[in-house]
């Protein structure tokens, strides 16, 4: 993509950032970026290339590992990011900049379609990417404003840019907890539809206190109790719920 004439006369990528608008596709590696360094891993082609899959199929995303080698490369020549010599893919500076603008969109998207709209919890995060794309500065601030100044989306993620500040104490994921404590649901996983409408559906979800009744490693379940009463989990899926000690 050619850059901006005011970039291409000095001006910092950071103020660019602000100009110029990224391809969707650009836009949706920056998003899974900025997942990927939220949830601590470390974010190489291959974690990459298996993040994509994750992201709605109306995307159009080519997730084979030749394709995703190739847009990274581009995009390394737009300056949004680096390849390391270990296949690792670090954000530039104008990289972040971009990433946080297309994570703090996406997650507005979510608030907007689930406050405003009264959409089913389970069915924002793939309208929020039909909508992330098409939301100019403009629209992004009146947004903001209408839905109060949200600091988080409705599955507990930050959004960037909102002076979000972490409730107290430890985040843990919940396959990590002590049974028979009571924690508070911090985050959920929100890529899979179907396994949101499930957690809906148990009350697993942000600011809701959820307590592990039987933690069984050998049959890989765990078994939860919430308001809504006790349900089985899979480890898998328990390591992506995050939860904090109950104040």
């Amino acid at each position: 993509m050619a850059r901006s004439t005011r970039e291409t006369e000095g001006e910092s990528p950071l103020h660019a950032a602000n100009l110029e608008r990224l391809s969707p596709v650009a836009e949706n590696y920056l998003l899974s970026l900025y997942v990927l360094g939220e949830e601590g891993l470390r974010a190489t082609v291959v974690q990459l290339a298996e993040h994509l899959k994750s992201l709605p199929a109306g995307e159009g995303l080519g997730t084979t590992l030749p394709s995703v080698l190739a847009m990274l490369k581009r995009m390394a020549r737009e300056g949004l990011l680096e390849l390391t010599v270990e296949r690792e893919v670090k954000l530039t500076p104008y990289g972040v900049v971009q990433a946080e603008g297309m994570v703090r969109r996406h997650r507005l998207a979510e608030r907007m379609v689930v406050d405003l709209l009264g959409l089913e919890l389970h069915k924002a995060h793939v309208e929020a990417h039909r909508l992330e794309h098409a939301i100019s500065p403009d629209l992004e601030v009146l947004i903001k404003e209408r839905l109060g100044n949200p600091t988080t989306c409705p599955f507990g993620g930050p959004i960037p840019g909102s002076g979000y500040i972490p409730p107290p104490g430890l985040k843990l994921a919940l396959d990590q907890v002590q049974p028979g404590v009571d924690y508070c649901v911090d985050r959920v996983p929100e890529e899979d539809p179907e396994l949101l409408r499930f957690l809906v559906e148990q009350g697993i979800l942000p600011r809701r206190t959820i307590t592990v009744v039987e933690a069984s490693p050998h049959r890989g379940i765990i078994t939860v109790k919430t308001e809504h009463g006790e349900s089985a989990l899979g480890y898998s899926v328990a390591a992506h719920i995050r939860v904090r000690p109950c104040e």
